[in-house]
């Protein structure tokens, strides 16, 4: 690889000189899988050699001594049919002072012309208190259970504030077992398409997709476009090739939680226990029991109208010093629901202004869990509730941890702090879709997310885009597609760069990015001319 044989550096005849070039990897082994085997793998206490290059750090969080060691000392692996398993957990909370870790499952494959398997590990290093993720790759080769050095690297991530690319060595001590030991799998979709066929089948002479030039590709980290079973994907490049797992791109949610998880989470609470929504936070939540919050209702938090606020406008309350400190700073419960519950005064009646605040969805999570405590024998809407149902849907592991606050409660951040695989947006979209052509009861407060003959809230003033119950909404003027009336399309969207909008023809257009660019106009006529909105 770059004129270097990566397997010297593995086994430590060789310092690695550069990072490597992902493309090169499937050139190293050829299809038959590796041997099955379990083991756990312990990372040395130094890096044998180490290279980190800060590229953007906008708010001074890069330190470097934050890869001095790698988050964690050891981890379990259980290799089953050529898949390389996280034997116990794929996200692991750790004492670093600045990273979690995320591994996701790999592939071990024989490597060509000499014997052994070579590991091709997913892993993600994930901010402790924030959403980021950082993508890599970590590499090791297996033979007559000896095991090689670790290769690690990172050159793409979704995070707009902060970048580097990072390459390690880690010396590996490895104790195999002999039991077997059951792993959490995850079958990626079949039906994916890369993005240039739809280009191919319609007829597009230019870019319309987060491929197009509104967007630096340096920035992309995935994009696509959904259409029922059909999935096209573009995207998951790096700085140094294509990331060779695509499927196993760990995406972060940033404020799409604010619907995965607050808006799901209300609808599912109340498909169990009835109406909660119009429930007061004051009587809920002991630390909003004050003037401002004895009015204001969990729909209120839902809807970014509680009344309580220091400046109107878009985005103003929301990149100032108090919800900075609130999301950064922050990090035991009782720290973040003091700041949540203290932070504005009261401006106008509840239900009325819309100003965007992370802190009242934190709010909503831990109305939720309170409710649970008055009212059943639980007490985590999230990891008793909501990440089961997404499971039974058929969702990844990647939902099933979220981002929580440290010390004697653990609670979920729920405004922020999910994270997805790319296959989860396409479950996603079919259930959303489903729920809108959907008669029954069930999930009332999300379909009222989505009926554009809801009331809104006018969110963005003069960009035609309103709030309701944790959603967006888009609105294009009677005529623009073709139709009598105003269209209206709901999405989430997300800190940085990231949205997903469900369209009218029962398409779904999502792209996660990092260049602060919110730009899918072109995409959604491109979906229309496909499939037209309006018949």
């Amino acid at each position: 690889m770059q004129a270097q044989d990566i397997f010297n550096v593995l086994v430590n005849k060789e310092k690695l000189k550069s990072s490597i070039n992902f493309d090169e990897i499937i050139t190293l082994t050829d299809n038959t899988f590796g041997n099955d085997l379990q083991a756990e793998l312990i990372f040395s206490e130094q890096p044998l050699g180490l290279g980190v290059t800060k590229l953007v750090d906008e708010i001074n969080l890069f330190k470097k001594n934050y890869f001095s060691k790698f988050p964690i000392k050891k981890f379990e692996i259980t290799v089953h049919d050529g898949k390389v398993y996280p034997t116990k957990n794929f996200f692991m909370a750790t004492e670093h002072a600045f990273f979690n870790v995320h591994f996701g499952i790999g592939k071990s494959r024989k490597i060509k012309d000499r014997p052994g398997d070579l590991l091709i590990i997913p892993f993600s290093l994930l901010h402790n208190n924030a959403n980021c993720v950082h993508n890599g790759i970590m590499l090791i080769t297996h033979s007559d259970e000896r095991f090689s050095n670790a290769l690690l690297q990172i050159s793409s991530e979704t995070c707009a504030y902060m970048k580097f690319d990072y390459v390690s060595v880690f010396a590996i001590t490895a104790n195999t077992k002999n039991t077997t030991t059951s792993v959490k799998k995850h079958t990626p979709y079949k039906d994916i398409y890369p993005i240039k066929n739809l280009y191919e089948e319609h007829g597009f002479d230019y870019k319309v997709f987060a491929d197009s030039a509104a967007f630096k590709q340096e920035n992309v980290t995935i994009f696509g476009l959904i259409d029922g079973e059909e999935h096209y994907i573009g995207g998951c490049l790096t700085r140094n090739g294509t990331y060779p797992i695509c499927e196993q791109l760990l995406l972060p949610s940033y404020s799409l939680a604010k619907s995965l998880a607050g808006t799901v989470g209300m609808s599912l609470l109340e498909n169990k226990y009835g109406n909660i929504s119009d429930l007061i936070v004051a009587d809920l939540l002991q630390e909003c029991d004050l003037r401002q919050w004895r009015d204001v209702t969990l729909e209120n938090l839902s809807d970014m109208a509680t009344g309580n606020f220091l400046k109107l406008g878009h985005d103003l309350d929301e990149s100032g010093f108090k919800q900075t400190k609130f999301i950064f700073n922050a990090s035991t419960h009782a720290e973040k629901l003091k700041q949540a519950c203290t932070a504005y005064p009261r401006k106008s009646r509840p239900g009325k202004k819309f100003v965007y605040h992370t802190s009242d969805t934190y709010i909503l999570g831990a109305s939720f869990n309170a409710f649970l405590k008055k009212s059943s024998n639980l007490d985590d809407y999230y990891s008793e509730i909501l990440a089961p149902f997404y499971q039974s849907m058929g969702m990844s592991y990647a939902l099933s941890e979220t981002l929580r606050t440290t010390g004697e409660t653990s609670q979920a951040f729920t405004g922020w702090g999910m994270y997805l695989l790319r296959d989860d947006i396409e479950i996603i979209s079919n259930f959303i879709h489903n729920q809108t052509q959907s008669g029954t009861s069930q999930f009332a407060f999300l379909k009222k997310a989505l009926d554009e003959g809801e009331e809104k809230i006018e969110a963005i003033p003069g960009a035609n885009i309103s709030y309701n119950n944790g959603f967006w909404q888009r609105k294009y003027d009677a005529g623009t597609f073709g139709c009598e009336a105003d269209t209206w399309i709901p999405f989430m969207s997300g800190f940085g760069g990231v949205t997903v909008a469900f369209l009218p023809n029962r398409m779904t257009y999502y792209y996660f990015s990092d260049g602060y660019t919110y730009s899918w106009d072109s995409a959604v006529f491109a979906a229309n001319k496909i499939r037209p909105f309006c018949n």
